[in-house]
């Protein structure tokens, strides 16, 4: 027993001999910050961030909404009221956990608990302000080891493969190890799907399943005949029900009507690499799963669409490093290939070979004027965008000719401007270069990587910094910790650098840095967009969302 436990010990007793209840519950809150290692870094919702689902684990009924623990997509909260998913409780909200294999919410506290990959946590107000008990301090050697968790009135319990251990309601302190609870009326969080359906007699017979599944005992066939395990499962009171399965879907249980409905939620990708931003948000990156996809997000991130490759013929086993949306297509650029989506006729279209796509991995998809710029880091060619056919074009000539290499390439107030070679190369929509007005950086030895800007600023970043064409203001790469600098906006004087280790904020007209964040959902990110009074992010744990303070 550590020094916090005896403490709360003899307050305890010293409390509940005076019964008073409210200041032996505000005892023990300030204890549990003690004992339990509250993180207070993140205000609640500034950070979001959506991912992909790769299980439901489990779930569980709250006050306002149903939790549904997930493997890689923290938990999921879908409001009882409204009827539809909201912000998911993740790393971004303080909870340690990435892979959450038991969610529960006690009705008799209000309290949420999960159990993780980084132990117990638990949030007095639901949904912020986590607190974490290591597995190890309470004697558990591997979460595979716990099977449930559930409360009585009086207590928290966990369910082992070989015991049950006691917590306090409150503050999750260890109260002791027991063969069989030393009460009765434990609510348990997880039910078995077997057990659970076997003792309400329920039968999918009943029901109608919609979106062309079929179910059957143990699994259900997706559209394309894809088997998912089922995982878990909730029944409410009000008649509505869930079922958790294998590959991160969930089915929505309707009583009334009989039916049950298909539910996607999480993005397609595992990680995000590239994002085109017009009425909608459309994603692409890499796919660690069987299954290839591209996510569509409305801008209000209340609506995701997924396109999964089963349904649709062109883009088989394919990761996306860039994109661009042109009227009703969106190109994404994949390795040696092309995918464009027709979003008027739903129709996905691959050009390859044929067409002249180069056979490297293709970083850059930019358009200008009826054009479309297709590169990799050594080749470049032109199409027609109405014709996909492709155009004799200088700018491929050029590169050709003296074997460069493209280091970056961006359409900046209707001019292509590309770093070859750390030169900076601008064209204009008849193709006649520029190479003599930016000449200064090469002689001055900054090699340029990247090039980034609106119809008011330039920037160019190099090993060095960041160079502000225009005003010559500069940001020395030290500010930023010498990471590798992926992209950069300007919003209200505030320069946004999403850099390899983190994002930094610079200010320029104090010209100073207010913040650099590293934390360990933001610190590798791909690209930068700005969605009306959010910051976006595409980082390796999935589409991270800041809240502006504009």
């Amino acid at each position: 027993m550590d020094i916090f436990q005896k403490l709360e010990k003899v307050l305890r007793k010293t409390f509940q001999e005076k019964n008073n209840k409210f200041f032996f519950v505000q005892l023990i809150f300030f204890l549990n910050i003690l004992h339990a290692q509250i993180d207070q870094r993140f205000d609640l919702y500034d950070w979001e961030i959506m991912g992909q689902n790769k299980s439901i684990n489990s779930m569980s009924e709250g006050y306002q909404y149903i939790y549904f623990a997930t493997d890689a997509n923290g938990i999921l909260r879908y409001n009882k009221f409204s009827r539809k998913f909201e912000a998911s409780l993740f790393l971004g909200q303080g909870i340690k956990s990435k892979k959450i294999e038991h969610v529960y919410f006690d009705n008799n506290t209000g309290i949420l608990w999960i159990i993780g990959n980084s132990g117990l946590e638990f949030s007095n107000n639901k949904e912020g302000n986590w607190n974490t008990i290591q597995l190890s301090k309470l004697s558990i050697n591997s979460l595979n080891n716990i099977k449930d968790l559930g409360s009585s009135k009086n207590f928290i319990w966990i369910k082992t493969s070989s015991r049950f251990i006691k917590l306090d309601l409150i503050s999750g302190s260890f109260l002791g190890f027991f063969t069989y609870p030393d009460e009765e009326n434990i609510n348990w969080g997880d039910i078995s799907f077997k057990n659970r359906f076997i003792s309400k007699d329920f039968s999918f017979q009943d029901y109608f399943i919609e979106g062309g599944w079929l179910l059957g005992n143990d699994s259900a066939a997706d559209n394309n005949g894809i088997f998912h395990d089922y995982n878990s499962f909730l029944m409410t009171e009000n008649g509505f029900g869930w079922i958790g399965l294998s590959n991160g879907q969930l089915l929505y249980v309707d009583d009334f009507s009989k039916t049950i409905t298909p539910k996607t939620v999480g993005i397609a990708v595992s990680v995000p690499l590239t994002v085109s931003v017009e009425n909608d948000l459309w994603l692409g990156g890499i796919n660690n799963t069987k299954v290839s996809g591209i996510s569509s997000i409305d801008n209000s991130f209340s609506e995701i669409n997924n396109f999964f490759e089963t349904n649709y013929s062109g883009f088989f086993n394919a990761d996306f490093y860039s994109s661009e949306t042109i009227n009703n297509e969106v190109w994404f650029g994949s390795d040696g290939k092309v995918v464009v989506y027709n979003k008027r006729n739903d129709f996905f279209r691959t050009l390859g070979y044929e067409k002249g796509i180069p056979s490297q991995r293709i970083e850059f998809i930019e358009h200008l004027d009826g054009k479309i710029y297709i590169a990799s880091k050594n080749d470049l060619i032109v199409l027609d965008v109405k014709s996909k056919k492709i155009i004799n074009s200088q700018i491929s000539n050029l590169i050709k000719r003296n074997n460069l290499s493209i280091n970056f390439l961006d359409v900046i107030n209707d001019e292509l401007y590309l770093s070859l070679n750390g030169r900076v190369y601008v064209f204009d929509k008849e193709e006649n270069v520029n190479v003599e007005k930016f000449e200064f950086l090469v002689n001055d030895n900054f090699r340029v990587n990247g090039i980034y800007g609106n119809e008011n600023s330039l920037f160019f970043s190099s090993e060095k910094g960041i160079l502000s064409i225009g005003d010559n203001k500069f940001v020395p790469s030290s500010l930023y910790f010498n990471n590798k600098v992926n992209d950069i906006i300007l919003i209200n004087d505030n320069l946004y650098i999403g850099t390899s280790g983190g994002l930094a904020i610079y200010n320029l007209i104090e010209e100073q840095l207010n913040n650099f964040y590293d934390f360990s959902f933001i610190r590798n990110i791909f690209e930068l967009e700005q969605v009306d009074e959010f910051l976006v992010l595409l980082t390796s744990t999935g589409l991270v969302k800041l809240r502006l303070s504009l």
